[in-house]
Protein backbone atom coordinates (compact mmCIF):
# COMPACT_ATOMS: atom_id res chain seq x y z
CA UNK A 1 0.00 0.00 0.00
CA UNK A 2 1.18 3.63 -0.46
CA UNK A 3 2.54 4.57 2.50
CA UNK A 4 4.03 8.07 1.83
CA UNK A 5 2.43 10.88 0.43
CA UNK A 6 3.99 13.08 -2.23
CA UNK A 7 4.33 16.32 -0.57
CA UNK A 8 5.75 19.54 -2.10
CA UNK A 9 5.78 21.89 1.27
CA UNK A 10 7.89 21.28 4.65
CA UNK A 11 6.14 21.84 7.87
CA UNK A 12 7.44 25.27 8.22
CA UNK A 13 5.71 26.27 4.87
CA UNK A 14 2.37 24.72 6.27
CA UNK A 15 3.01 26.52 9.43
CA UNK A 16 3.20 29.61 7.17
CA UNK A 17 0.37 28.94 5.13
CA UNK A 18 -1.54 28.02 8.52
CA UNK A 19 -0.38 31.59 10.22
CA UNK A 20 -1.78 33.35 7.22
CA UNK A 21 -4.97 32.11 7.04
CA UNK A 22 -5.44 32.84 10.67
CA UNK A 23 -4.77 36.15 9.83
CA UNK A 24 -7.26 36.78 7.85
CA UNK A 25 -10.21 34.71 9.19
CA UNK A 26 -9.02 37.07 12.84
CA UNK A 27 -8.60 40.62 11.22
CA UNK A 28 -10.50 40.25 7.43
CA UNK A 29 -13.00 37.75 8.52
CA UNK A 30 -15.20 36.07 6.28
CA UNK A 31 -19.03 37.36 5.09
CA UNK A 32 -21.97 34.90 5.97
CA UNK A 33 -24.98 36.72 4.68
CA UNK A 34 -27.86 33.62 6.60
CA UNK A 35 -29.22 35.03 10.17
CA UNK A 36 -29.56 31.38 11.31
CA UNK A 37 -25.54 31.37 10.60
CA UNK A 38 -24.76 34.26 12.62
CA UNK A 39 -26.96 33.32 15.24
CA UNK A 40 -24.70 30.15 15.81
CA UNK A 41 -21.30 32.16 15.67
CA UNK A 42 -23.06 34.49 18.20
CA UNK A 43 -23.99 32.08 20.51
CA UNK A 44 -20.78 30.75 20.98
CA UNK A 45 -18.75 34.26 21.53
CA UNK A 46 -17.34 34.68 17.38
CA UNK A 47 -17.00 38.57 16.71
CA UNK A 48 -19.06 40.03 14.36
CA UNK A 49 -20.14 42.91 12.27
CA UNK A 50 -22.91 42.60 10.27
CA UNK A 51 -22.85 39.76 8.47
CA UNK A 52 -18.73 38.87 9.00
CA UNK A 53 -17.62 36.97 11.31
CA UNK A 54 -14.34 37.24 12.70
CA UNK A 55 -12.51 34.03 14.48
CA UNK A 56 -9.61 33.54 16.76
CA UNK A 57 -7.16 30.81 16.17
CA UNK A 58 -8.26 29.12 19.26
CA UNK A 59 -11.93 28.75 18.47
CA UNK A 60 -10.85 27.21 15.30
CA UNK A 61 -8.79 24.42 16.12
CA UNK A 62 -11.02 23.77 19.25
CA UNK A 63 -13.58 23.47 16.77
CA UNK A 64 -12.08 21.33 14.67
CA UNK A 65 -11.42 18.41 17.30
CA UNK A 66 -14.61 17.46 17.11
CA UNK A 67 -14.57 16.49 13.65
CA UNK A 68 -14.65 12.60 12.90
CA UNK A 69 -12.37 11.01 11.10
CA UNK A 70 -13.04 8.30 9.35
CA UNK A 71 -16.86 7.86 8.97
CA UNK A 72 -19.09 5.44 7.10
CA UNK A 73 -21.58 7.08 4.36
CA UNK A 74 -24.35 4.27 4.26
CA UNK A 75 -25.75 2.59 1.22
CA UNK A 76 -29.21 1.22 0.36
CA UNK A 77 -26.84 -1.49 -0.44
CA UNK A 78 -24.79 -2.02 2.66
CA UNK A 79 -22.26 -3.72 0.48
CA UNK A 80 -22.29 -0.66 -0.67
CA UNK A 81 -21.57 1.43 1.99
CA UNK A 82 -18.29 3.69 1.58
CA UNK A 83 -15.40 4.90 4.67
CA UNK A 84 -14.23 8.41 4.13
CA UNK A 85 -11.02 9.24 6.08
CA UNK A 86 -9.41 5.84 6.20
CA UNK A 87 -6.42 6.57 3.87
CA UNK A 88 -8.36 4.84 0.82
CA UNK A 89 -10.04 7.16 -1.72
CA UNK A 90 -13.31 7.05 -2.43
CA UNK A 91 -14.38 7.99 -5.89
CA UNK A 92 -17.54 10.45 -6.83
CA UNK A 93 -18.15 10.84 -10.57
CA UNK A 94 -18.50 14.70 -12.17
CA UNK A 95 -20.41 17.21 -10.52
CA UNK A 96 -22.39 20.30 -12.10
CA UNK A 97 -21.80 19.99 -15.74
CA UNK A 98 -24.43 21.82 -17.94
CA UNK A 99 -23.17 20.59 -21.36
CA UNK A 100 -22.97 16.87 -22.80
CA UNK A 101 -20.51 16.12 -25.77
CA UNK A 102 -21.82 13.48 -27.44
CA UNK A 103 -19.62 11.71 -29.85
CA UNK A 104 -21.99 12.06 -32.28
CA UNK A 105 -23.84 15.18 -32.18
CA UNK A 106 -21.41 16.67 -30.68
CA UNK A 107 -22.05 19.28 -27.65
CA UNK A 108 -26.11 19.44 -26.58
CA UNK A 109 -28.30 20.42 -23.54
CA UNK A 110 -28.59 16.75 -21.74
CA UNK A 111 -32.11 15.56 -20.68
CA UNK A 112 -33.51 13.84 -17.69
CA UNK A 113 -33.49 10.61 -20.18
CA UNK A 114 -29.90 11.23 -20.34
CA UNK A 115 -29.37 11.87 -16.64
CA UNK A 116 -31.06 8.69 -15.55
CA UNK A 117 -28.66 6.58 -18.44
CA UNK A 118 -26.01 8.22 -16.76
CA UNK A 119 -27.56 6.91 -13.03
CA UNK A 120 -27.37 3.51 -14.53
CA UNK A 121 -23.96 3.83 -16.06
CA UNK A 122 -22.06 4.94 -12.85
CA UNK A 123 -24.45 2.56 -11.20
CA UNK A 124 -22.64 -0.08 -13.52
CA UNK A 125 -19.44 0.85 -13.36
CA UNK A 126 -16.67 -0.82 -11.15
CA UNK A 127 -15.18 2.17 -9.23
CA UNK A 128 -16.74 4.58 -9.03
CA UNK A 129 -18.19 4.27 -5.59
CA UNK A 130 -20.94 6.73 -4.72
CA UNK A 131 -23.67 7.56 -8.02
CA UNK A 132 -23.72 11.29 -8.06
CA UNK A 133 -25.44 13.65 -7.95
CA UNK A 134 -25.99 16.96 -10.67
CA UNK A 135 -23.91 15.09 -13.34
CA UNK A 136 -25.23 16.98 -15.77
CA UNK A 137 -27.72 19.62 -15.38
CA UNK A 138 -31.01 18.26 -17.59
CA UNK A 139 -32.29 21.04 -19.74
CA UNK A 140 -36.15 19.84 -20.84
CA UNK A 141 -37.15 20.09 -16.60
CA UNK A 142 -38.13 23.16 -14.37
CA UNK A 143 -34.73 24.01 -12.90
CA UNK A 144 -36.96 24.34 -9.61
CA UNK A 145 -38.08 20.67 -9.78
CA UNK A 146 -34.51 19.33 -11.11
CA UNK A 147 -32.90 18.61 -7.92
CA UNK A 148 -36.20 15.95 -7.17
CA UNK A 149 -36.16 14.08 -9.99
CA UNK A 150 -32.34 13.72 -9.94
CA UNK A 151 -32.73 12.44 -6.76
CA UNK A 152 -35.31 10.06 -7.83
CA UNK A 153 -33.00 9.03 -10.12
CA UNK A 154 -30.62 8.35 -7.97
CA UNK A 155 -32.54 6.08 -5.67
CA UNK A 156 -34.69 4.23 -8.74
CA UNK A 157 -31.74 3.25 -10.71
CA UNK A 158 -28.67 2.93 -7.83
CA UNK A 159 -27.89 1.16 -4.61
CA UNK A 160 -25.14 2.92 -4.37
CA UNK A 161 -24.27 6.28 -1.99
CA UNK A 162 -26.02 9.23 -3.50
CA UNK A 163 -24.67 13.03 -3.22
CA UNK A 164 -27.57 14.85 -2.03
CA UNK A 165 -29.10 18.14 -3.12
CA UNK A 166 -27.78 21.46 -2.23
CA UNK A 167 -30.41 23.53 -3.59
CA UNK A 168 -30.69 25.60 -0.46
CA UNK A 169 -32.63 24.79 2.85
CA UNK A 170 -35.80 23.39 0.59
CA UNK A 171 -33.02 20.87 -1.53
CA UNK A 172 -31.69 19.28 1.83
CA UNK A 173 -34.79 18.78 3.08
CA UNK A 174 -36.09 17.67 0.18
CA UNK A 175 -33.18 14.95 0.24
CA UNK A 176 -33.36 14.30 4.00
CA UNK A 177 -37.62 13.44 3.50
CA UNK A 178 -36.47 11.06 0.55
CA UNK A 179 -34.08 9.28 2.37
CA UNK A 180 -36.42 8.69 4.89
CA UNK A 181 -38.21 6.95 2.34
CA UNK A 182 -35.34 5.15 0.70
CA UNK A 183 -34.07 3.82 3.65
CA UNK A 184 -37.94 2.86 5.42
CA UNK A 185 -36.78 4.61 8.62
CA UNK A 186 -36.29 7.89 10.36
CA UNK A 187 -32.22 8.14 9.48
CA UNK A 188 -31.70 10.37 12.71
CA UNK A 189 -28.03 11.05 12.15
CA UNK A 190 -26.61 8.06 10.88
CA UNK A 191 -24.95 9.42 7.73
CA UNK A 192 -26.87 8.56 4.69
CA UNK A 193 -25.56 11.06 2.06
CA UNK A 194 -23.29 13.46 1.92
CA UNK A 195 -23.35 17.47 0.21
CA UNK A 196 -21.49 19.75 -1.28
CA UNK A 197 -21.31 23.13 0.26
CA UNK A 198 -19.13 25.76 -1.89
CA UNK A 199 -18.23 28.91 -0.36
CA UNK A 200 -17.94 32.01 -3.01
CA UNK A 201 -14.54 33.14 -3.08
CA UNK A 202 -13.02 35.58 -1.84
CA UNK A 203 -13.84 35.17 1.81
CA UNK A 204 -17.65 34.71 1.20
CA UNK A 205 -20.39 32.11 1.53
CA UNK A 206 -23.75 32.21 -0.32
CA UNK A 207 -27.34 32.02 1.48
CA UNK A 208 -28.68 29.10 -0.67
CA UNK A 209 -25.33 27.26 0.40
CA UNK A 210 -25.58 27.97 4.03
CA UNK A 211 -29.00 26.91 4.06
CA UNK A 212 -28.58 23.62 2.86
CA UNK A 213 -25.74 23.09 5.25
CA UNK A 214 -27.52 24.10 8.00
CA UNK A 215 -30.12 21.52 7.46
CA UNK A 216 -27.52 18.93 7.27
CA UNK A 217 -25.38 20.10 9.98
CA UNK A 218 -28.64 19.70 12.03
CA UNK A 219 -29.05 16.38 10.88
CA UNK A 220 -25.05 15.69 11.38
CA UNK A 221 -25.16 14.88 7.77
CA UNK A 222 -21.72 14.57 6.09
CA UNK A 223 -20.70 18.30 4.23
CA UNK A 224 -17.77 18.46 1.61
CA UNK A 225 -16.67 21.75 2.66
CA UNK A 226 -14.84 23.20 -1.03
CA UNK A 227 -13.32 26.21 -2.67
CA UNK A 228 -13.05 27.04 -6.22
CA UNK A 229 -11.03 29.92 -6.27
CA UNK A 230 -9.32 30.83 -9.69
CA UNK A 231 -5.70 32.61 -8.85
CA UNK A 232 -5.72 35.57 -10.83
CA UNK A 233 -9.46 36.16 -10.61
CA UNK A 234 -11.45 34.95 -7.71
CA UNK A 235 -8.21 34.59 -5.23
CA UNK A 236 -4.60 35.53 -5.29
CA UNK A 237 -2.35 34.91 -8.33
CA UNK A 238 -0.12 33.26 -6.70
CA UNK A 239 -0.49 30.23 -5.38
CA UNK A 240 0.88 30.49 -1.70
CA UNK A 241 -1.34 33.40 -1.50
CA UNK A 242 -4.60 30.98 -2.39
CA UNK A 243 -3.73 28.18 -0.20
CA UNK A 244 -4.04 31.06 2.54
CA UNK A 245 -7.45 32.47 1.09
CA UNK A 246 -9.29 29.40 0.52
CA UNK A 247 -8.13 27.82 3.81
CA UNK A 248 -9.74 30.47 5.76
CA UNK A 249 -12.45 30.46 3.62
CA UNK A 250 -12.97 26.20 4.38
CA UNK A 251 -12.01 26.20 8.00
CA UNK A 252 -14.88 29.01 8.34
CA UNK A 253 -17.34 26.91 7.01
CA UNK A 254 -15.94 23.70 8.96
CA UNK A 255 -16.25 25.78 12.05
CA UNK A 256 -20.07 26.36 11.24
CA UNK A 257 -20.54 22.86 11.01
CA UNK A 258 -19.12 22.11 14.21
CA UNK A 259 -21.12 24.98 16.28
CA UNK A 260 -24.23 23.85 14.96
CA UNK A 261 -23.87 20.12 15.59
CA UNK A 262 -20.63 18.77 16.88
CA UNK A 263 -19.57 15.23 15.33
CA UNK A 264 -20.94 16.45 12.07
CA UNK A 265 -18.69 14.83 9.33
CA UNK A 266 -16.67 17.46 7.63
CA UNK A 267 -14.81 17.03 4.64
CA UNK A 268 -11.95 19.57 3.57
CA UNK A 269 -12.12 20.30 0.08
CA UNK A 270 -10.98 22.18 -2.89
CA UNK A 271 -10.68 22.06 -6.60
CA UNK A 272 -9.11 25.58 -6.89
CA UNK A 273 -6.69 26.22 -9.72
CA UNK A 274 -5.06 29.02 -12.03
CA UNK A 275 -6.58 30.66 -14.65
CA UNK A 276 -5.65 30.64 -18.21
CA UNK A 277 -3.71 34.14 -18.13
CA UNK A 278 -4.12 34.23 -22.54
CA UNK A 279 -7.87 33.00 -22.51
CA UNK A 280 -9.39 34.06 -18.62
CA UNK A 281 -10.53 30.71 -18.72
CA UNK A 282 -10.67 27.75 -15.63
CA UNK A 283 -7.06 25.64 -16.20
CA UNK A 284 -7.88 22.51 -14.38
CA UNK A 285 -5.58 20.27 -16.71
CA UNK A 286 -2.84 22.66 -15.49
CA UNK A 287 0.44 21.20 -13.22
CA UNK A 288 -1.13 24.24 -10.55
CA UNK A 289 -3.60 22.36 -10.19
CA UNK A 290 -1.59 19.29 -9.30
CA UNK A 291 0.28 21.06 -6.81
CA UNK A 292 -2.77 22.93 -5.51
CA UNK A 293 -3.88 19.30 -5.04
CA UNK A 294 -0.62 18.16 -3.12
CA UNK A 295 -0.81 21.07 -0.57
CA UNK A 296 -4.51 21.84 -0.20
CA UNK A 297 -3.94 17.37 1.18
CA UNK A 298 -1.02 18.34 3.06
CA UNK A 299 -3.00 20.91 5.06
CA UNK A 300 -6.42 18.81 5.54
CA UNK A 301 -3.51 16.11 7.26
CA UNK A 302 -2.76 19.10 9.51
CA UNK A 303 -5.89 19.84 10.86
CA UNK A 304 -6.44 16.08 10.99
CA UNK A 305 -9.61 16.52 8.88
CA UNK A 306 -10.56 14.44 5.41
CA UNK A 307 -9.73 15.69 2.44
CA UNK A 308 -11.46 16.32 -0.96
CA UNK A 309 -9.80 17.41 -4.19
CA UNK A 310 -8.79 16.13 -7.78
CA UNK A 311 -10.14 13.23 -10.19
CA UNK A 312 -10.01 13.04 -13.10
CA UNK A 313 -9.31 16.58 -14.49
CA UNK A 314 -9.55 17.78 -17.58
CA UNK A 315 -9.46 21.25 -20.13
CA UNK A 316 -9.96 19.35 -23.25
CA UNK A 317 -13.41 19.64 -24.78
CA UNK A 318 -13.17 15.77 -26.83
CA UNK A 319 -12.39 12.62 -24.64
CA UNK A 320 -8.81 12.34 -26.93
CA UNK A 321 -5.63 12.19 -25.68
CA UNK A 322 -5.31 15.41 -24.78
CA UNK A 323 -8.26 14.45 -22.23
CA UNK A 324 -6.42 11.38 -21.51
CA UNK A 325 -3.33 12.56 -20.27
CA UNK A 326 -4.80 16.04 -18.14
CA UNK A 327 -6.92 13.11 -16.46
CA UNK A 328 -4.37 10.81 -15.32
CA UNK A 329 -2.11 13.48 -14.19
CA UNK A 330 -4.52 15.02 -12.01
CA UNK A 331 -5.93 11.65 -10.91
CA UNK A 332 -2.41 10.62 -10.07
CA UNK A 333 -1.31 13.23 -8.35
CA UNK A 334 -4.76 12.60 -6.48
CA UNK A 335 -4.06 9.28 -5.50
CA UNK A 336 -0.03 10.19 -4.40
CA UNK A 337 -1.39 12.79 -2.30
CA UNK A 338 -3.69 10.93 0.25
CA UNK A 339 -7.02 12.65 -0.60
CA UNK A 340 -10.14 10.56 0.68
CA UNK A 341 -12.94 11.80 -1.14
CA UNK A 342 -12.40 12.47 -4.71
CA UNK A 343 -15.36 14.07 -6.90
CA UNK A 344 -15.00 14.70 -9.99
CA UNK A 345 -13.10 11.95 -10.56
CA UNK A 346 -14.90 10.49 -14.09
CA UNK A 347 -16.67 12.47 -17.34
CA UNK A 348 -15.67 15.88 -16.62
CA UNK A 349 -14.49 17.57 -19.84
CA UNK A 350 -13.94 21.46 -20.75
CA UNK A 351 -12.95 22.89 -17.61
CA UNK A 352 -16.21 22.06 -15.64
CA UNK A 353 -18.75 23.14 -18.26
CA UNK A 354 -19.00 19.26 -19.92
CA UNK A 355 -19.61 15.77 -19.18
CA UNK A 356 -18.99 12.35 -21.54
CA UNK A 357 -20.35 9.38 -21.12
CA UNK A 358 -17.14 8.30 -23.08
CA UNK A 359 -14.95 9.65 -20.68
CA UNK A 360 -16.59 8.47 -17.49
CA UNK A 361 -15.90 4.85 -19.11
CA UNK A 362 -12.76 5.96 -19.67
CA UNK A 363 -12.02 7.23 -16.19
CA UNK A 364 -13.24 4.73 -14.38
CA UNK A 365 -10.42 2.67 -15.74
CA UNK A 366 -8.14 5.25 -15.18
CA UNK A 367 -9.72 4.77 -10.97
CA UNK A 368 -9.35 0.73 -11.75
CA UNK A 369 -5.38 1.68 -12.75
CA UNK A 370 -3.94 3.96 -9.74
CA UNK A 371 -6.17 2.10 -7.06
CA UNK A 372 -4.24 -1.05 -8.10
CA UNK A 373 -1.20 0.97 -8.45
CA UNK A 374 -2.04 2.76 -4.43
CA UNK A 375 -2.12 -1.15 -3.35
CA UNK A 376 1.20 -1.40 -4.01
CA UNK A 377 3.57 -4.75 -3.59
CA UNK A 378 2.22 -7.65 -1.34
CA UNK A 379 6.04 -9.49 0.34
CA UNK A 380 5.42 -11.78 2.01
CA UNK A 381 7.11 -15.83 1.92
CA UNK A 382 4.09 -16.99 -0.44
CA UNK A 383 4.47 -14.08 -3.00
CA UNK A 384 8.32 -14.04 -3.04
CA UNK A 385 8.08 -17.80 -4.27
CA UNK A 386 11.31 -18.80 -3.20
CA UNK A 387 9.95 -22.45 -3.64
CA UNK A 388 8.67 -22.17 -7.03
CA UNK A 389 11.70 -20.19 -8.34
CA UNK A 390 13.49 -23.11 -7.32
CA UNK A 391 11.34 -25.79 -8.53
CA UNK A 392 11.51 -24.03 -12.23
CA UNK A 393 15.35 -23.31 -11.96
CA UNK A 394 16.95 -22.38 -15.38
CA UNK A 395 15.55 -24.84 -17.34
CA UNK A 396 11.67 -25.01 -17.05
CA UNK A 397 8.74 -21.88 -17.04
CA UNK A 398 6.28 -20.66 -14.58
CA UNK A 399 2.71 -20.64 -17.22
CA UNK A 400 1.92 -24.24 -15.77
CA UNK A 401 3.03 -24.07 -11.93
CA UNK A 402 -0.03 -24.36 -9.50
CA UNK A 403 1.55 -20.97 -7.68
CA UNK A 404 0.69 -19.47 -11.39
CA UNK A 405 -2.95 -21.45 -11.95
CA UNK A 406 -3.81 -20.40 -8.49
CA UNK A 407 -3.36 -16.53 -8.99
CA UNK A 408 -3.81 -15.89 -12.82
CA UNK A 409 -6.85 -14.57 -12.86
CA UNK A 410 -6.23 -11.94 -9.45
CA UNK A 411 -2.73 -11.20 -9.37
CA UNK A 412 -2.93 -8.61 -11.99
CA UNK A 413 -5.27 -5.66 -12.68
CA UNK A 414 -7.47 -6.74 -15.59
CA UNK A 415 -8.45 -3.96 -17.82
CA UNK A 416 -12.05 -3.46 -19.55
CA UNK A 417 -11.56 -0.97 -22.07
CA UNK A 418 -7.90 -1.15 -22.75
CA UNK A 419 -6.84 -2.71 -26.13
CA UNK A 420 -3.51 -5.33 -25.75
CA UNK A 421 -4.69 -7.52 -28.73
CA UNK A 422 -1.45 -6.21 -30.72
CA UNK A 423 -1.29 -4.18 -33.72
CA UNK A 424 -2.47 -6.63 -36.21
CA UNK A 425 -5.64 -7.48 -34.36
CA UNK A 426 -6.59 -4.16 -33.78
CA UNK A 427 -6.33 -3.20 -37.44
CA UNK A 428 -8.28 -6.19 -38.46
CA UNK A 429 -10.76 -5.66 -36.04
CA UNK A 430 -12.06 -2.02 -37.00
CA UNK A 431 -9.29 -0.02 -35.82
CA UNK A 432 -11.50 0.65 -33.00
CA UNK A 433 -9.88 3.87 -30.81
CA UNK A 434 -10.30 4.04 -27.15
CA UNK A 435 -13.37 6.88 -27.23
CA UNK A 436 -14.77 3.99 -30.38
CA UNK A 437 -14.47 1.46 -27.72
CA UNK A 438 -15.84 3.30 -24.39
CA UNK A 439 -19.31 4.34 -26.26
CA UNK A 440 -19.84 0.99 -27.08
CA UNK A 441 -19.04 -0.17 -23.61
CA UNK A 442 -21.22 2.65 -22.00
CA UNK A 443 -23.74 1.38 -24.39
CA UNK A 444 -24.06 -1.65 -23.79
CA UNK A 445 -24.05 -1.25 -19.46
CA UNK A 446 -26.91 0.60 -20.10
CA UNK A 447 -29.14 -1.34 -21.80
CA UNK A 448 -27.90 -4.42 -19.21
CA UNK A 449 -28.33 -2.24 -16.29
CA UNK A 450 -30.76 -3.63 -13.73
CA UNK A 451 -32.20 -1.40 -11.24
CA UNK A 452 -32.03 -2.30 -7.50
CA UNK A 453 -34.78 -4.20 -6.27
CA UNK A 454 -36.78 -1.70 -3.98
CA UNK A 455 -40.25 -2.59 -2.70
CA UNK A 456 -43.47 -1.29 -4.68
CA UNK A 457 -44.21 0.49 -1.80
CA UNK A 458 -40.86 2.33 -1.89
CA UNK A 459 -41.34 3.37 -5.19
CA UNK A 460 -44.53 4.28 -4.55
CA UNK A 461 -43.93 6.42 -1.32
CA UNK A 462 -40.84 8.37 -3.65
CA UNK A 463 -42.93 8.71 -6.88
CA UNK A 464 -46.16 10.21 -4.52
CA UNK A 465 -43.69 12.99 -2.90
CA UNK A 466 -42.16 14.28 -5.82
CA UNK A 467 -45.45 14.54 -8.04
CA UNK A 468 -46.77 16.52 -4.56
CA UNK A 469 -43.68 18.70 -5.24
CA UNK A 470 -43.82 19.43 -8.96
CA UNK A 471 -47.86 19.84 -9.10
Amino acid sequence: MLRDWCEFLSDDQIQEIHNTSMRVMENVGISFPHDDAIAAFQEHGFKTDGQKVFFEERQVMDALTTVPRPFTIHAPNPDRSVVVGDHKPVFAPGYGAPFLVDTTAGKREPTMADYEDLVRLVDALPNQDMSGHLLVEPADVPSGAAHLLMLKAHMLHSDKPFIGSAEGEIGAQHTMDMAGILFGEEVGDRPVTVALINSLSPLAYGDEMLGALLVYARRRQPVVIAALAMAGSTGPITLAGLLAMQTAELLAGVVLTQLVNPGTPAIFGSTSTNIDMKTGALAIGSPELALMISAHAQLARYYGLPSRSGGALADASFPDAQAGFESMFALLTTINSGVDFVLHAGGILSSYLAFSSEKLVIDDELCGIVRRYAEGIDVSPETLAYDVIANVGSDGNYLMEMHTVERCRTEFWTPALVDRTGLEAWMDSGRKRAVDRAHQRWQQLVAEHQDPPLDRTTVRQLDAYVEERLS
